[in-house]
């Protein structure tokens, strides 16, 4: 994912402002878009520390629910690369993490596998104690056990499941109960949160002030 700018008519810079920038020798045009890029880039990562989008409105919730920041990574990563002298790329070097940031950009769907998940998030200690969050769904979906007096079963309390069920055993029965067969990849719908880009209003208004101050600098 990358932000492109070329400055010209559509930027809607002033007539005066696109005489000075023609005017311009090639190094200083190419570090007034290095300070146009790093100046996008710190709005990229002022969203990304606010979650909030391009818009100004929040970034879209996890699917999960969980409530820890996105896309902390993804700002970083930003670099400002200017071709021909006329041309600013704002980009990730890195191609993955170029198509991780494009697919929050834009949305779309992600292909999931095993093996990705586990280096990710590291492979699962299957016989550590089974969480909180495995018993809390488990209860959802009727996890019974045996009842201590009489026949037949009652549903288990969350504090019973994670007394007598490890990770793995509760991985195990949760896919049973919800009727989920192994799977080797799945996908993953992924909402957009645009947090990089501008509007022409701003990059015009921008770019006359950086003109301005090397005019000053001579």
């Amino acid at each position: 994912m990358s932000l492109v700018i070329t400055p010209n008519s559509k930027q809607a810079l002033s007539a005066k402002h696109q005489l000075q920038l023609l005017a311009l020798p090639n190094n200083k045009r190419i570090r007034l878009l290095k300070t146009l890029g790093r100046f996008e880039r710190k709005l990229a990562r002022q969203r990304i520390r606010t979650q909030t989008t391009v818009k100004g409105n929040k970034f879209a919730a996890r699917e999960s629910g969980k409530k820890t920041k996105m896309l902390k990574r993804m700002g970083k990563t930003l670099e400002p690369y200017v071709k021909a002298g006329k041309r600013l790329e704002l980009k990730h070097k890195n191609a993955l993490t170029g198509r991780i940031a494009a697919l929050h950009q834009e949305g779309g769907t992600e292909q999931m596998t095993a093996n990705r998940m586990a280096r990710i998030h590291g492979k699962p200690n299957y016989k550590a104690p089974c969480t909180r969050s495995q018993a809390k769904a488990l209860s959802a979906e009727g996890y019974k056990v045996r009842r201590a007096k009489g026949k037949g079963y009652r549903r288990a309390t969350i504090k019973e499941i994670t007394a007598n069920l490890n990770h793995g055993k509760a991985t195990l029965v949760l896919s049973k109960l919800r009727g989920q067969k192994s799977r080797k990849s799945w996908p993953i719908a992924v909402k957009a949160r645009p947090f990089l880009g501008d509007t022409p209003q701003n990059v015009q208004a921008q770019l006359a002030t950086i003109l301005n101050q090397l005019n000053k600098r001579g």
